[in-house]
């Protein structure tokens, strides 16, 4: 079967936070959360958001 999955390296560096303790706290847009850390991803980009906004 071929893949179909779009950004595969983005999703193997997502999948690597998640296993690092990162977890996703909102799906739409998606959002990973470590603490005070965030990260969005929008348009295929993985943003660093600032702690403040994280909060």
């Amino acid at each position: 079967m071929k893949e179909q999955r779009h950004l595969p390296a983005l999703r193997a560096h997502i999948e690597h936070l998640l296993s690092s303790g990162w977890a996703i706290s909102s799906r739409t847009p998606l959002t990973l959360q470590n603490g005070r850390r965030c990260y969005l991803v929008s348009h295929g980009m993985l943003i660093s958001e600032p702690a403040s906004r994280a909060a």
